[in-house]
C-alpha cells in the first residue's frame, strides 16, 4: 500500500471486522458485529481520516467516491468491492491469500512462541495434549481461534479439564480455521504496541511505542504514546517489531502493520514481557498515535 501524500482526498472503508472475513468465504457482518464495531469505527475515523476524506460503507451510493483513491482498514475482498462500487480506485494492496496468511495466529506462532508452553495446535489431539499440562506462569489456558477481533473467539480452559463444550469449541475452530492458539491465561499488567509500515519495495520503518488500554473482554479503549518505557524494554519491542516486519516482507506483504505486546505477572509475582501477542497486518486503532501523524488522515510518508 503506497503512502498517501498531503492533500490526497481518500475514500475509506473502516472494516474492523476484517479478521472475521479472512476466516471464511462469503462473509457479511451480522447486526451484532455492526453494533459492536460502531463506536470503534467512529474513534478510528477521528484519528485516521483527513478532513476531506469520505467514509464508504454498505449504504454508500454507487459512484459517491468517483475519482478518489480508495483505502481500507484491511483491503479484504469485501472492502475492495465496496470501494469499487463507490467509484474509488483502490490503492495497490497484497492479495487476499497473503492477507489471510499473515493475519492468522498461525503466522505469528511460526515465528516462535513468546509465552511458556504456548502452541498453535492444528488438530484436536494436539490441542488436548497441550491442555492436559499445567501452564508454568498461569493457573489456566486461553484458547484462541486462528482469526478473531476484539477478544472474540477465545475461551479459558483449566488444565486437564476440557469439557464437552470445550471440545466442541476446539473441533469447530480447528475445522473452520486450521487450528487454535493455546497460551497461558496470564495476568496482564500493561499493554504495549509498536506499529510499522512496509513499502512495496521491501523497505520498512517503525513508529514510536504506544501504550494501549483494553477492557476486560479485550476490546480496545484508547492508545497513547508510551513515554515511561525503559531502554531495555524499548529495545526488545523495537527488535521484535523489526523481526515481524522482515517476516511480513518474506511472506509477500506490504502496508501498515502492528505488533501487540504486554507485560504480565507470573505465578511467582515476577513481571515478564510478552513481546508479540498479536500481529495485525493492517491498520490498527492506535496506528495514528504510533506514527504521530502530522495531520489527520492516511498512511505515513514513504519509507
Amino acid at each position: 500500500m503506497a503512502a498517501r501524500t498531503d492533500g490526497e482526498r481518500t475514500a475509506w472503508v473502516l472494516n474492523l471486522d476484517a479478521d472475521l472475513e479472512l476466516a471464511r468465504h462469503g462473509y457479511a457482518p451480522s447486526a451484532a458485529v455492526r453494533a459492536a464495531m460502531a463506536p470503534r469505527v467512529e474513534a478510528l475515523a477521528a484519528s485516521l481520516l483527513g478532513p476531506e476524506d469520505v467514509r464508504i460503507d454498505d449504504g454508500a451510493p454507487p459512484g459517491s467516491a468517483a475519482g478518489l483513491v480508495g483505502r481500507a482498514f484491511c483491503p479484504t475482498p469485501r472492502a475492495v468491492a465496496l470501494l469499487i462500487r463507490a467509484g474509488a480506485l483502490p490503492a495497490p494492496h497484497p492479495g487476499v491469500e497473503v492477507l489471510r496468511e499473515v493475519n492468522g495466529r498461525a503466522f505469528s506462532a511460526s515465528l516462535g512462541p513468546t509465552l511458556p508452553g504456548a502452541v498453535f495446535a492444528r488438530d484436536l489431539d494436539a490441542a488436548l495434549r497441550a491442555l492436559d499440562a499445567s501452564p508454568s506462569v498461569a493457573v489456566q489456558w486461553r484458547v484462541k481461534r486462528a482469526f478473531g477481533m476484539a477478544g472474540r473467539g477465545q475461551r479459558p480452559i483449566a488444565p486437564g479439564a476440557a469439557r464437552d463444550a470445550d471440545r466442541a469449541f476446539l473441533r469447530k475452530a480447528i475445522a473452520a480455521e486450521g487450528g487454535v492458539m493455546i497460551e497461558p491465561d496470564v495476568a496482564i499488567v500493561r499493554e504495549l504496541g509498536v506499529h510499522g509500515v512496509v513499502a512495496e519495495d521491501g523497505a520498512y520503518r517503525l513508529g514510536r511505542l504506544v501504550a494501549q488500554e483494553c477492557d476486560a473482554h479485550g476490546q480496545w479503549l484508547r492508545s497513547a504514546p508510551a513515554e515511561d518505557v525503559d531502554l531495555a524494554l524499548r529495545a526488545a519491542l523495537t527488535s521484535e517489531g523489526g523481526r515481524v516486519a522482515r517476516a511480513l516482507i518474506a511472506a509477500g506483504y506490504w502496508g501498515p502493520f502492528g505488533v501487540d505486546a504486554f507485560l504480565y505477572r507470573d505465578l511467582a509475582g515476577a513481571v515478564r514481557l510478552q513481546p508479540r501477542s498479536e500481529i495485525n497486518a493492517r491498520y490498527s486503532m492506535g496506528f495514528a498515535v504510533g506514527f504521530d501523524l502530522p495531520r489527520r488522515g492516511g498512511a505515513p510518508r514513504p519509507c
